[in-house]
């Protein structure tokens, strides 16, 4: 069996297309980076009203995913996974209408859900950090990364329900910060390189 080798003749051009295709639409990027970059600030002013903001969102989107559902199942009925199907659109549906009608409900959940992804990837990084320990002495950032999880996880547990005031909504303003701040300044970047040719 032939192996498949990556063609240079064909990937040649790419990144010179795509650095000048950067450079000659950077400040759109900057502006999308600045744009982002001061919702996160804003979110992390008032991470009360980002957290009650994203919950009702959430709540939406479970509201018209479950009437899309429902609609799809509608038309499946008579066969078979009509139940379970509309099932779950049905239950996505009125998950959206508590949440709705209880926004703090809905932040308490998904503080809940943001603690336990963090203690899975807490978990898998302590499992990749004990794998690297034999093959280098670098292994421990690894093991403080996944320290620095599973802590984040038990702080949000442990402090429910009162981490879910504000905890959705700073880690989206950091999260937003974050990415904005790096687009911004990639675009910014990108402005000194040469254009396409």
């Amino acid at each position: 069996m032939r192996e498949l080798q990556p063609d240079p003749s064909r990937d040649a051009g790419r990144p010179v297309a795509l650095q000048g295709l950067l450079h000659d639409h950077w400040k759109g990027y900057a502006l999308q980076g600045a744009l982002t970059a001061l919702a996160g600030f804003v979110a992390l002013l008032a991470p009360f009203l980002a957290t009650l903001a994203s919950t009702l969102l959430f709540g939406w989107l479970l509201v018209f995913l479950g009437i899309a559902g429902a609609a799809g199942a509608w038309r499946l009925r008579g066969s078979r996974g009509f139940g379970s199907t509309l099932l779950a659109a049905l239950l996505a549906l009125g998950l959206g209408i508590v949440i709705l009608l209880d926004p703090f409900a809905g932040a308490v959940t998904l503080t809940t859900a943001l603690a336990v992804y963090l203690l899975l990837v807490g978990l898998a990084t302590g499992w990749l950090a004990s794998a690297f320990r034999a093959s280098t002495g670098r292994f421990w950032l690894l093991a403080l990364s996944a320290f620095v999880n599973v802590g984040l996880a038990l702080f949000l547990v442990l402090g429910l329900p009162g981490t879910a005031v504000w905890a959705v909504g700073t880690f989206l303003g950091i999260s937003l910060l974050v990415s904005g701040t790096s687009l911004l300044f990639a675009a910014l970047g990108a402005r000194q390189a040469p254009g396409r040719r």
